[in-house]
């Protein structure tokens, strides 16, 4: 045997041989095992030598298809090793199962799991694009996440997302919702957000941007959080102007159908809905929280008041420990379209022009409401989040059904990161980039023996952390791979 590798080592690329025999050598080893056989020391290359070698302009990656695992294999990864940390997470919640439920189509080589499993891996991995698939597409271990042997190519995945319909996005939505939002306060923020389409030609209605202070077209698409436990609920990109302001009954009748009951609350921005609608969320008895649009006789009667005393100030929560005083006085009000009596909370912070609360909770004291409206704003930054990081500002198709499972997709990868976020000590309200940077970004060597799966990652100064999460301490069964993994800290970094 070491006879036959001194053979080997005289070959060109000796070691990249070796390496592909599933034999990993150092340098330092060859130039040992060299000596120890008697062999001089091998002479340099000259530069002719190294102008004759012919290297491949690229390496032809192979079609994907259902990964067959040998009984005794290792490799190594790049940066993608710590996606693997999420599939006993998922185990765990019952995700797999949820996407079979769901309905996902598949081919004859790829099921609709593995092709789901597909995009979700490069969401959890922050890839910016699917047509970078230079980046990833001979990436082993992305492909064993998704239970195949590589990953499919750009185009059949581009291709996949157009055939998956709004049914079978609300079935899985509505199986994720049993699994994130187990809380019984179904309390929700609800909010738009402008996906701008950057082609030279587009078919989408125009939109307006708050980013780009005007129009543009765009698809429109409603997110909503949860705000008990700070994972997203339901996502919507089939949004049209004739639609629009039905949105938030739409909802209500997915959560109906989904838990059989209506929401607590629903708290959203001003013009998200109209005046008879919040009259039907009343009569479901669903309580709400909005901004009443304002003009310049209500600001101008509103300031005459203040000015008169008739005003009781009030310390609210801003953040970080900090209070912030608000003047504030409220009144009961009637609107057309409305049935029955709204309460109208008139806020008045640093002098600035006055704020309009509507809500139809009598209950709830003042400093409650305006609390509970003022975290509406987390649902911006979850947005901004998922801008930055799952890359839902660059949209490259004006296909609506794409961006729809694409946004679905961003909503499961928000909540596991969210789920990892909350038993890592001081991260639990970290964004999914910190995390992703932390935690996830690294090199891992992937050992294969029989029906386990042992993961060795990477040494980081923050991965300890990581494993303070109770699946990363215990071995977990992945059922559509019908192994058991594992995980531990290398030796090395």
């Amino acid at each position: 045997m070491r006879l036959e590798k001194c053979k080997l080592l005289f070959a060109p690329r000796n070691k990249s041989v070796l390496a592909a025999q599933g034999d990993e050598i150092s340098l330092d080893a060859i130039d040992k095992l060299l000596k120890d056989e008697g062999f001089s020391r091998l002479s340099r290359r000259t530069r002719e030598e190294k102008c004759q070698t012919i290297l491949p302009n690229s390496i032809t990656t192979p079609n994907a298809s259902k990964i067959k695992l040998k009984t005794q294999e290792q490799f190594t990864t790049g940066k993608f090793g710590g996606v693997l940390s999420f599939l006993p997470l998922m185990e765990n919640l019952g995700i797999f199962n949820a996407v079979e439920k769901a309905g996902f189509p598949g081919t004859s080589q790829i099921s609709g799991l593995s092709y789901v499993l597909s995009f979700l891996g490069l969401k959890l991995s922050g890839n910016k694009r699917l047509s970078h698939d230079e980046m990833w597409s001979l990436e082993r271990v992305l492909g064993l996440f998704a239970g195949l042997n590589v990953l499919p190519k750009s185009a059949s995945m581009s291709s996949y997302s157009y055939r998956i319909s709004r049914s079978t996005i609300k079935n899985f939505l509505k199986e994720l919702s049993q699994i994130f939002s187990s809380s019984k306060e179904s309390e929700f923020n609800l909010d738009f957000k402008t996906i701008p389409h950057w082609g030279d030609s587009s078919i989408l209605e125009k939109n307006y941007s708050t980013t780009r202070g005007k129009s543009v077209q765009s698809i429109l698409a409603l997110i909503v959080q949860n705000i008990t436990d700070d994972c997203l609920s339901y996502t919507d990109a089939e949004i049209s102007r004739r639609n629009e302001k039905n949105a938030i009954l739409e909802f209500v009748d997915f959560w109906k159908e989904s838990h059989g009951t209506c929401p607590k609350m629903l708290i959203f921005d001003s013009q998200f809905t109209i005046h008879k609608n919040l009259s039907l969320l009343n009569q479901d008895q669903i309580k709400f929280i909005t901004l009443r649009a304002k003009s310049q006789n209500m600001v101008q009667n509103a300031l005459k008041r203040f000015s008169q005393g008739q005003w009781t100030e009030i310390d609210v929560d801003a953040g970080k420990r900090l209070k912030r005083k608000l003047k504030y006085y409220e009144e009961e009000i009637r609107l057309k379209e409305y049935e029955g009596v709204l309460r109208q909370i008139v806020i008045l912070a640093r002098d600035k022009e006055p704020v309009f609360i509507l809500t139809n909770d009598f209950l709830s004291t003042a400093n409650v409401v305006i609390r509970k409206y003022a975290r509406r704003w987390l649902v911006e930054q979850k947005i901004a989040e998922q801008v930055s990081f799952f890359h839902l500002n660059q949209l490259s198709s004006s296909m609506a059904v794409k961006v729809d499972f694409d946004l679905a997709l961003s909503l499961l990868a928000h909540n596991l990161y969210r789920k990892m976020a909350i038993n890592i000590p001081k991260y639990e309200q970290c964004t999914a980039e910190t995390l992703h940077r932390n935690f996830i970004e690294g090199r891992a060597n992937v050992k294969i023996m029989g029906d386990k799966i042992h993961v060795s990652m990477a040494k980081k100064a923050h991965l300890p952390l990581l494993f303070e999460n109770p699946w990363m301490q215990e071995k977990t069964k992945i059922s559509f791979l019908d192994k058991t993994i594992s995980f531990e800290i290398g030796t090395t970094s």
